[in-house]
Order: C-alpha cells, then structure tokens, then sequence
C-alpha cells in the first residue's frame, strides 16, 4: 500500500500546528518584565509626565513594620517636548521618601531627571530608585497608601500606591554592559 504525497503533505502541515502553538506560548515572567504597565500599577498624569507601575514594596512575610524602610518604584515617562525633573517626594506615612543607588547606595534628596520625549525607571532595586524612610505604623501588603510627587514644571499629583510583594518580577533598567577586558 502506498499513501500518496499530497496525504503525507496534508498529514505533517496538521501535525506540526499544535507544536508551533505550543512554543508560541508567551513567557508570563518575561512579559511583565518588558510590560512596565503591571495588573497592580499605579497610571497618574500630572502635566506631561506619566507615572507607571508605582508600587511599594512588602517584604515576603507581607508586612511591613513600622520604624521600618521600603522600596518606592515607578517609571516616569514624559510626553512633552521639555525636560522636566522630579524634586520632591513625601507620604504621611513615613519621616521622609529618599533617592538610593542600588540596595548599599547613600541617600540622597530627590532629584530625577525626566528628559523631554523620555523615560525613566526607578524599577531596580539594584539601581536608581526611591525609598521609604522610618514608616509611621505597620503595614500589610495589599494596602494603599497615598504618596505625592513633585515635579518642578508639571506640578504635584498625589496618587495611592499598592503595597506589592516581593515576589513578583520588576522592570529592570537596560544599561550597555562595558566588554569584558581580559
């Protein structure tokens, strides 16, 4: 008995759309970490400056305690022509919100450049970001809490921030890599 060629044909091009389905699947990990605008983000608008995927962080046991400092992270995205810069933000919650380079940094005041027509990720606790400091009274994760920002041209806008879990991916600022040197 032999099958003809079009009944071979037929039989692997039916076969082979399952397997491309299958690999086709997106990565849920890689998509919330190239997709700055997270299920739990905060989207406000002052002026032209766009504050994306704000969130607090809690630590795994989901509390925070009061005395305590956490991890403030957003993406500034600026829709207008000028520069603008981000020079102040507070919450009724804590003594005072600092700048930090990386988890060892020193604090210093905010002050975030917003070029015009550009982005800025304060995302990585490993880089630039912002933080809580001397939080007034426990807090669950889960929980809102209001945070204002002010911006030099734009103005101020309050929003009310999701305290997050650890666990779940954050958008990593891409930075060239200098060659390795041997």
């Amino acid at each position: 008995m032999r099958t003809s060629p079009i009944v071979v044909a037929a039989l692997l091009s039916v076969s082979a759309v399952p397997l491309a389905a299958c690999t086709s699947q997106p990565d849920p990990v890689q998509a919330r970490i190239t997709n700055p605008a997270r299920g739990t983000s905060v989207n406000a608008e002052v002026g032209r400056i766009r504050l994306l995927a704000t969130r607090i962080d809690a630590p795994e046991d989901r509390k925070l305690l009061g005395g305590s400092n956490t991890g403030l992270f957003t993406t500034l995205a600026n829709d207008g022509d000028a520069a603008d810069r981000l020079v102040g933000v507070s919450s009724v919650y804590a003594r005072q919100v600092i700048m930090r380079q990386g988890t060892d940094g020193a604090e210093a005041p905010v002050q975030v450049d917003v070029p015009g027509n550009g982005v800025v990720s304060l995302q990585y606790p490993g880089g630039l970001h912002l933080e809580m400091v001397d939080l007034k009274l426990d807090v669950r994760a889960g929980r809102l809490l209001p945070v204002s920002f002010r911006f030099e041209k734009a103005g101020s806008v309050t929003v009310n921030v999701f305290v997050d879990g650890f666990g779940l991916p954050t958008v990593s600022p891409v930075s060239p890599v200098a060659p390795a040197t041997s």
